[in-house]
């Protein structure tokens, strides 16, 4: 009796690690399948930091190139005021700024001279 017995806990032990090493071996693969699933999702979130560097990249160049392109401009703008022959704001003030003093040197020759000329 005593080796029925000892058979029979002998199956039920193996039972019970058969049992176990098939737990085992699902949890290793499920353990192997999040991994991989958390491996692909860390891959996605670096390409994503990677793009995100190469975006602020491409707009520091957009921007680079706007200012340039701001710059060509305005110096376009001032080659073509010149060859029309306006002036420009520094030359129209200093124009402003002679006839002020003409128009003091004016008007202090008419005063010495006792008024205007009828």
């Amino acid at each position: 009796m005593a080796t029925k017995a000892a058979s029979s806990t002998m199956k039920e032990v193996q039972g019970f690690v058969t049992n176990a090493r098939k737990r085992i071996e699902g949890l290793e693969k499920d353990l192997l399948k999040r991994g991989r699933a958390q491996q692909k999702e860390l891959e996605t979130l670096i390409k994503g930091v990677r793009d995100a560097k190469q975006i602020k990249a491409i707009e520091k160049q957009a921007t680079g190139l706007s200012d340039e392109i701001r710059r060509r401009m305005e110096g376009l703008q001032g080659k073509v005021l010149l060859a029309l022959g306006v002036a420009s704001r520094s030359e129209i003030a200093q124009i402003h700024r002679d006839l002020t003093k003409l128009s003091k040197t004016v008007e202090a020759l008419v005063t010495k001279r006792g008024g205007p000329a009828a």
